[in-house]
């Protein structure tokens, strides 16, 4: 095992850098999230310099790069804000799921539009009262001639707002089956008649948002199926560890931001007539929140190395979702205390890492749910 950097990885983390600090200079992305947008414009940059065709496979117009080039894109664009490698995330589950099970028509339909930034996907699975419990979803998809007519409401759909984006929306088409034996995948347009997306209102995560989406009498022709009807569970859990991975690389990206920005005001702000990062409680903070995200990043390394080299990886992708997560909670908190009575007002990040970073044990599968799983693998640790 060796975590040493590829030259390709080297240039591909110096070129992402280069493009953030470009792209989404600081005052910016405080502008995006006081307006709560994801600006059209950056997405479009960000497709024509390929970091949305890494996420979309060769035969289809992107060009499928390694797990581990993937997580240093998306950690170097979280670094100003863990809302843009979201948006980036978001085309790499859903491009993964219809290159794996959807058909041929729907790759070639999809992917190309995907990796050029002409179409979004985002995933439209939670609802009001289905959370770690995703597959009692109430949502009904029933069959109608040569359509589906589809019936129910989704919670926390993050991206199915944006412009020219197809949600992949989980419904239920056999009540009959077992809870995970009958869910079906759809490709639902988010402008289709019957569609409404209505934006929540939420403490953090303000640039691309999360939303509701209510669905009444939306009638999808049945080649907007992805994958086998009644098959849609199985569709969904066969990248769980994909996800997870990439949610611990964009909030890698957060906490590094977090430290950096706490480090650098612990350096200029003098109390005491001295800096108060020589003052051994301060320290000793700054110390803790390091190797914290040192040993954060390491979790997310082995995970996506684990990954590329096709071994198994499921206890290794909770582990990086559930410590990363935590771990941002932590920095960011103790990045509040450091910056004082300034990390509460709007002239310093912290505030805004701190908000995003509540939704990071929760979303994703939340902290309880990854403990459970990585407590069905503990034999692997017994010898």
């Amino acid at each position: 095992m060796d975590f040493s950097q590829t030259e390709t990885e080297r240039l591909i983390q110096e070129q992402t850098a280069a493009f953030v600090a470009r792209h989404c200079p600081r005052d910016k992305v405080r502008k995006w999230d006081e307006e709560g947008v994801f600006p059209e414009e950056l997405y479009q940059e960000m497709a024509r310099a390929g970091y949305v065709g890494m996420f979309v496979p060769e035969a289809y117009g992107g060009t499928g790069n390694p797990m581990a080039e993937c997580v240093l894109v998306l950690q170097e664009f979280g670094r100003m804000s863990v809302d843009l490698p979201t948006r980036l995330a978001l085309q790499a589950w859903g491009a993964a799921i219809l290159a794996n099970s959807g058909s041929k028509a729907q790759c070639e339909s999809y992917l190309p539009r995907v990796a050029s930034g002409e179409v979004k996907l985002s995933f439209s699975l939670t609802e009001p009262e289905t959370g770690s419990d995703a597959a009692g979803l109430k949502t009904r998809a029933v069959r109608d001639g040569d359509d589906w007519v589809l019936n129910g409401q989704k919670v926390y759909s993050t991206g199915a707002k944006a412009k020219d984006n197809v949600m992949i929306l989980a419904a239920r088409t056999n009540p009959e089956a077992s809870k995970r034996d009958g869910i079906s995948l759809f490709l639902v347009p988010n402008d289709a008649p019957g569609v409404t997306v209505t934006r929540m209102k939420t403490v953090g995560r303000h640039i691309i948002g999360t939303n509701e989406v209510f669905l009444s009498d939306v009638r999808i022709p049945a080649d907007a199926v992805v994958g086998e009807v009644n098959k849609g569970w199985a569709a969904i859990t066969a990248h769980l560890e994909r996800e997870r991975i990439m949610l611990a690389a964009n909030y890698m990206g957060c906490a590094l931001c977090a430290l950096g920005d706490a480090i650098t005001y612990a350096g200029e702000r003098n109390q005491f007539g001295r800096p108060i990062r020589d003052f051994q409680a301060i320290k000793h903070m700054l110390a803790e929140m390091t190797t914290d995200v040192e040993a954060g990043r390491w979790l997310t390394q082995n995970a996506a190395w684990r990954y590329d080299q096709g071994m198994p990886c499921a206890t290794e992708a909770s582990m990086a979702k559930l410590f990363v997560s935590e771990m941002l909670a932590r920095v960011t908190t103790q990045g509040m205390q450091i910056l004082g009575g300034a990390a509460y007002t709007y002239d310093h990040d912290m505030q805004r890492h701190w908000r995003d970073a509540r939704n990071g044990t929760v979303g994703g599968g939340t902290s309880q749910i990854q403990k459970e799983l990585i407590g069905r693998d503990l034999d692997r640790w017994a010898s």
